[in-house]
């Protein structure tokens, strides 16, 4: 057990550290700069246990202050660390030369002074930096930098202070004799598991540049790469050098095999492929394109000329962060599976401006990203569908009305942060990757759809009605959508010009809504942010496309005799005047409302009313018998 202390807590790399540290029998102290963004950090990284029992402790304070801007009491407390672990600093590649020094190297002047200090009058076991693998310092050139601080002076301000901090830190750590770890990190990306990638520098500035059809020609080719490497992976390699209890002084390039990565070429066909654009023609020279970026017509592109430094052609070497992953058993390769979903949410986050779903965890069912919410007890979990012009967060709302049941809010393929599922067939695709998911929940769910997502899930339950305790329709097509919608191509390019008027002169058109104020102005940014995606915009458009087909819809009327009266509920908006309710699904439990055909995003607090009583009233006798046959309990 250690008492370590931390920079850059709740940054991207920091609070998945933090949440690896807390595992262990540390106690750990994170410098922070705002308790409201602690607060935050810890409902998302599920560390407010850790932080109410004494585990984690913030202290308010800022690396480019002196003294890091402690108080008396807290900077007693920091000096009794054992460990230091700095992960400060911001990711901002185009910082100017004040701020980059203030940032980093005079961050790293008060990490040596501080580090100093515990070491003479304690003794520091280790000191843990990470910096990153464009870093010119290693363990056989520090001593005699002088050639490599000559060449630093044509670099960025970004870079140059990063690397002279690198410098600094490794000089103080020999001066006063403490042990050092260098943490070279790679390009850094989403979590193994859901690939949610808060960070969009580096790759997402590819990601970006290729949704915006600019890399018709990747830098670099066949002989350049991206070194990249899963968040969670390097802080499973920072928390196992924290348990080195005779550390040696050593630097640790944190990367994927280059043999194992895909080249330029490569990446650039993956990312076209996800963000549904066509794929690269062929590659151009990175320093060729840093010229052409640095010139004012390259300018008018917005790619950072910068942002070609992460791209290489050369090896690192490894065998020193390979042996401590060897030691503890940590996984090393990026999981090859995850990348879509690392594309799609970076995709999703350059085109939205606010993103706030505080409360609800980002994960991974199956095919499809989800935002969740987990209560401890045994209710079902609530499986909100959306549909087309809409998202995950959109029903957050709605999702807000059930505090006493888990809900996990899925992106149906190629809508929000889950990548498109490539099937030939667009519903098929759109059924299949919905039944995986629900494969993936580990219990029955109630299964709450909306509009196109309220057809996927009566299609869902034909296929897994064991996984389903409920089903409930809000607004369901099922029938054919208007003709306008037939040509996917048309729509896609009138959904690329689509403005916030013409929207919500549609949007009252086509009955969505009651009246121009029934119309939240958060759903409206949303749809007009999700439109700036190539692959959202063609999703959209084959999805109605495929609506506006007699076929798609050919095996309701058996799955309407099939289901369970007891198990269905349908809410249906009278006020709707695009859609109906086929003849026959009128012999199921249906509540007529006054409403219009988006009334579960307009009205979430009468939808939620309205679908409790609903299912209180029709489907209490089954809840019952269900709960006595399977031990489940009622949905809501």
């Amino acid at each position: 057990m250690a008492h370590i202390f931390i920079t850059g807590g709740t940054g991207f790399i920091g609070m998945h550290t933090l949440r690896q540290l807390s595992k262990e029998e540390h106690t750990i102290t994170v410098l922070v700069r705002s308790q409201q963004k602690w607060e935050q950090i810890c409902r998302q990284m599920d560390l407010e246990t850790a932080w109410h029992i004494g585990k984690l402790t913030p202290v308010i304070g800022d690396l480019s202050i002196p003294a890091l801007g402690l108080n008396p009491a807290d900077r007693q407390l920091v000096e009794t660390a054992d460990v230091i672990i700095h992960a400060g600093g911001p990711m901002d590649i185009l910082l100017g030369e004040e701020d980059a020094r203030a940032a980093f190297l005079q961050a790293a002047e008060e990490m040596i002074t501080l580090a100093t200090y515990i070491h003479a009058s304690k003794g520091l076991r280790h000191f843990i930096h990470l910096v990153g693998y464009k870093s010119p310092f290693n363990d056989h050139n520090w001593l005699t930098p002088e050639p490599v601080i000559a060449h630093l002076e044509q670099a960025p301000p970004y870079e140059r202070m990063k690397f002279l901090a690198d410098l600094r830190i490794r000089q103080g750590a020999h001066k006063e004799g403490f042990p050092l770890s260098v943490v070279h990190l790679s390009v850094v990306i989403g979590d193994s598991e859901s690939g949610d990638t808060p960070q969009t520098g580096g790759l997402g500035i590819l990601v970006g540049s290729t949704a915006r059809k600019l890399m018709g020609l990747v830098p670099g080719g066949k002989s350049h790469w991206l070194p990249l490497v899963h968040v969670d992976h390097a802080a499973e390699l920072i928390s196992a050098l924290t348990k080195e209890s005779h550390p040696a002084s050593e630097t640790y390039y944190l990367m994927d095999d280059r043999q194992q990565s895909p080249t330029m070429i490569e990446l650039g066909t993956n990312m076209a492929k996800e963000l549904r654009v066509r794929k690269p023609l062929g590659s151009i020279s990175p320093a060729w394109l840093t010229s052409i970026l640095g010139t004012p017509l390259g300018q008018k592109l917005g790619i950072p000329k910068e942002s070609l430094d992460f791209i290489v052609d050369v090896d690192y070497p490894l065998d020193a962060a390979r042996e401590i992953q060897r030691k503890y058993g940590l996984s090393q390769a990026m999981n090859k599976s995850v990348f879509p979903f690392v594309i799609t949410d970076l995709d999703f986050r350059i085109a939205h401006s606010t993103i706030d779903t505080d409360g609800y965890v980002r994960n991974r069912r199956g095919p499809l990203a989800t935002l969740e919410r987990r209560v401890k007890n045994g209710n079902p979990t609530i499986v909100l569908v959306h549909g087309t012009f809409s998202g995950a967060d959109c029903l957050i709302p709605l999702a807000n009305q059930f505090p006493e049941s888990s809900v996990c809010l899925v992106d149906l393929p190629g809508f929000g942060r889950s990548p498109y599922h490539h099937k030939e067939d667009v519903l098929e695709g759109h059924i299949e990757s919905l039944v995986q998911a629900i494969q993936a929940l580990k219990t029955p769910i109630c299964l709450v759809g909306h509009s196109f997502g309220g057809l996927l899930a009566a299609k869902a339950w034909e296929r897994v009605p064991e996984r389903i305790s409920g089903l409930h329709l809000l607004q369901p097509v099922l029938h054919t959508a208007p003709r306008r919608y037939r040509s996917a191509r048309i729509t896609e390019i009138m959904l690329g010009r689509l403005s916030e008027s013409v929207l919500r002169k549609q949007l009252l058109a086509q009955t969505c809504f009651e009246s121009i104020d029934d119309i939240p102005s958060a759903y409206v940014t949303y749809v007009l942010e999700e439109m700036r995606s190539p692959r959202v915009r063609k999703t959209t458009a084959q999805a109605l496309a495929m609506l506006t087909k007699s076929d798609s819809f050919q095996s309701l009327p058996e799955i309407s005799e099939r289901i369970y009266k007891e198990e269905v509920s349908i809410l249906w908006g009278v006020k709707d005047q695009i859609y109906k309710l086929p003849e026959p699904f009128h012999a199921l439990h249906t509540l007529n409302i006054p409403a219009a055909h988006h009334f579960p995003i307009s009205q979430p607090e009468r939808t939620a009313q309205y679908l409790k009583q609903h299912i209180g009233q029709n489907n209490l006798e089954y809840k019952n018998k269900t709960s006595l046959a399977h031990g489940t309990a009622p949905c809501f």
